[in-house]
């Protein structure tokens, strides 16, 4: 403007340029008022100014493309490694950060235990990546292994390891008696204030950028006390993440100029997070699965330029990337604006890591391609306000039939895709069914089938819902009704024979009630119920995929359920 100033005075120009300059200026005042007022649709360009974060969450050992919905080949981590590749080329000093559950869920996992996907994850040079449930699957010490193997730091400050542990990092630091207030182990006991214990991973990290400096701390569910398996996982013990958070975070403020949460807690307690833990600038997150197109906030109306931390999350498997652009002013945050980037092999691949990754898809190829069955229709899972569903009845049935058994009972969070169309192959069950759980047959008296029951009535749409066979009831009122086993009244004092899976008998997802039955000895058969679900479809090629109504709600239309229910 010092151009238009000498006009004004008259040192130069002429009375036009002054003119033209001050349409310039007016044109430029009103252009900048336009941005502001439509911020969310016209961003602020990536510049000096701009921190770039790209982000991914619960790829859960999706490394290969896989199809949507409508027939398109998505995701894959040779088409994701190129798309990463092309970003940093725009932008060499983006962060790249990942929500956890890196591995479980498809056969590749089954087969070679997460040694594919920790040298996917160091091809692509990522940042930071929190710890998640599922990679605690094969428990910490098979964990802690992939992670020397990628290469990445790995966060979590709320998850702590008995410092006595054989697989413990004896460099890790000693938890301050603060962090570990309230700690439980896996399996629900409090920690003992007595008990010594060091982090599971690394709390927090802190990076350079541009004279700057970036803190990254983790977090991980407190859920994980009861939804890993037990017997895998003596000696973690987990704190409350808003707890530690609350401790963390001015810890780190004065350590850095940002401070980022990398969390696998799911988008409702991120924003709990950041309604409860001031000095965050993002929350990166996973767990829940969600695709956020924007950031979320934790106060409907937030304006993102304007107030409340951001929260990002990816949706999950990978067939999308997270590229998050927090916008600094003056050195501080801003705003932020996301977008998901579509992951597609059409794009393009990363040659080097296709290479690498062809001899496990071969071998997954040869191990899970036969045919098992034929399905003229898409098999579905559980939805969020079902109280039964086709395959849930099936993984019942066949745990029941393995069993020998009255009853079945699984736990519909196990199952984690639908079936396809067409043919069925032993690599599609094991994707629906991931989980290496065994059955376990438990004599259980009536009573405590009717309080079994009672607890899954509790959790319709919920997390933890359970799903059955050989046995009928009603949910009423939050209670289990007019219970029938094998077609006849449920008997209080008569012994059940129930089967489950090994992971639920152990008490995950809060069911206890398996392991305080008195009905007689338990029976662990030691079958896989993946492998006992190939054997059946096998043994009854005419099975019908169905819902029949052993289990109904009674009392009110789907409005009134969804009150009752959320």
């Amino acid at each position: 403007m010092t151009t238009h100033g000498r006009n004004v005075n008259g040192d130069m120009g002429s009375a036009r340029e002054f003119s033209r300059g001050w349409t310039a200026a007016i044109a430029l005042i009103l252009l900048s008022l336009a941005v502001a007022s439509c911020s969310t649709a016209m961003p602020p360009p990536v510049g000096i100014d701009s921190l770039v974060v790209l982000h991914t969450n619960d790829l859960h050992s999706h490394l290969f493309p896989f199809e949507r919905a409508e027939g398109t080949s998505v995701g894959g981590a040779a088409a994701r490694n190129a798309l990463i590749a092309r970003e940093r080329v725009k932008t060499p000093d983006l962060l790249l950060l990942d929500g956890g559950d890196v591995i479980q869920g498809t056969p590749v996992y089954n087969l070679f235990r997460g040694v594919p996907d920790a040298k996917a994850m160091a091809s692509a040079k990522y940042d930071a990546v929190a710890l998640g449930n599922h990679d605690l699957d094969d428990g910490p010490r098979a964990w802690l292994r992939l992670v020397d193997l990628a290469g990445y730091e790995a966060l979590s400050a709320n998850v702590f390891a008995a410092a006595d542990s054989p697989w413990v990092n004896a460099r890790a630091e000693e938890v301050p008696a603060a962090a570990r207030r309230g700690a439980t182990w896996v399996g629900g006991k409090r920690v003992s204030a007595r008990a010594p214990l060091r982090y599971l991973a690394r709390p927090y990290v802190i990076r350079p950028w541009r004279g700057k400096r970036i803190a990254i701390f983790g977090l991980t569910t407190r859920d994980l006390t009861r939804i890993v398996l037990f017997s895998r996982n003596g000696g973690v013990a987990v704190a409350d993440p808003i707890a530690v958070a609350r401790l963390l975070v001015p810890e780190l403020r004065k350590k850095s100029d940002y401070v980022i949460a990398l969390t696998h807690v799911g988008v409702p307690t991120d924003k709990n997070l950041a309604a409860k833990v001031p000095g965050i600038d993002l929350i990166v997150g996973g767990h829940s699965h969600t695709a956020l197109t924007s950031p979320a906030y934790a106060r409907r109306g937030s304006d993102p330029w304007r107030g409340g931390t951001p929260i990002v999350q990816a949706g999950s498997w990978g067939d999308r990337l997270g590229r998050t652009v927090l916008t600094l002013s003056s050195g501080r945050p801003a705003g932020a604006t996301t977008r998901l980037l579509p992951v597609r092999p059409a794009d393009g691949e990363d040659a080097a890591l296709a290479t690498l990754l062809r001899p496990y898809q071969d071998s997954v190829r040869v191990a899970m391609g036969a045919t098992v069955f034929h399905t003229d229709r898409i098999i579905r899972r559980l939805g969020d306000k079902d109280v039964e569903s086709e395959l849930g009845s099936f993984a019942a049935e066949v745990v029941r039939e393995t069993g020998r058994a009255d009853i079945g009972f699984v736990n519909s969070g196990g199952i984690r895709a639908t079936l396809p169309k067409g043919a069925v192959t032993v690599g599609d069950v094991v994707t629906v069914l991931p989980f290496d759980n065994t059955v376990v047959t438990v004599p259980m008296r009536g009573d405590e089938v009717r309080r079994l029951l009672d607890f899954v009535a509790g959790r319709v749409g919920k997390g933890g819902y359970g799903e059955v066979a050989g046995v009928s009831f009603i949910i009423r009122d939050g209670r289990a009704a007019s219970i029938r086993v094998g077609g006849r009244p449920l008997q209080a004092d008569r012994v059940y024979r129930v089967a489950t899976i090994d992971y639920l008998y152990e008490g995950g997802d809060g069911y206890t009630h398996f392991g305080r039955a008195t009905g007689g000895e338990v029976e662990r058969t030691g079958t896989v119920l993946h492998e006992a679900a190939v054997g059946f479809l096998k043994r009854h090629p005419d099975y019908k995929f169905r819902t029949d109504g052993r289990v109904t709600w009674e009392g009110g239309t789907k409005a009134l359920r969804d009150l009752q229910t959320r």
